[in-house]
């Protein structure tokens, strides 16, 4: 179900994790990572309940990008990527970059 007031309701709460999430990671605040990347998660299956998709997407790539500054992970958001079309999507820039 679809209705713009849980569109806003989201978005707004994904703009405010998203926020801190940088900082947090930059002072290395292992444990305030962990709740953020818990409130995303949230936010992800909150936004696919109400058939937000795009939303959705939008929330799980920002989580799987946010995999490259921290070890935190999360079991639901693979690291390489969601599956498109039955192929994994492979972040190139990983690739071409050699191993860390």
């Amino acid at each position: 179900m679809k209705s713009k007031a849980a569109f806003n309701h989201i978005l707004g709460h994904y703009r405010a994790q998203k926020v801190g999430l940088p900082f947090n990671i930059h002072s290395g605040d292992r444990i305030k990572v962990a709740m953020i990347l818990g409130a995303l998660d949230c936010l992800y299956w909150q936004a696919l309940g109400n058939g937000l998709t795009n939303l959705a997407k939008g929330i799980g790539r920002t989580i799987i990008h946010s995999y490259k500054y921290h070890q935190i992970r999360l079991p639901g958001h693979p690291a390489a990527g969601y599956q498109v079309n039955g192929y994994p999507k492979i972040d190139l820039k990983a690739v071409l970059g050699g191993a860390a």
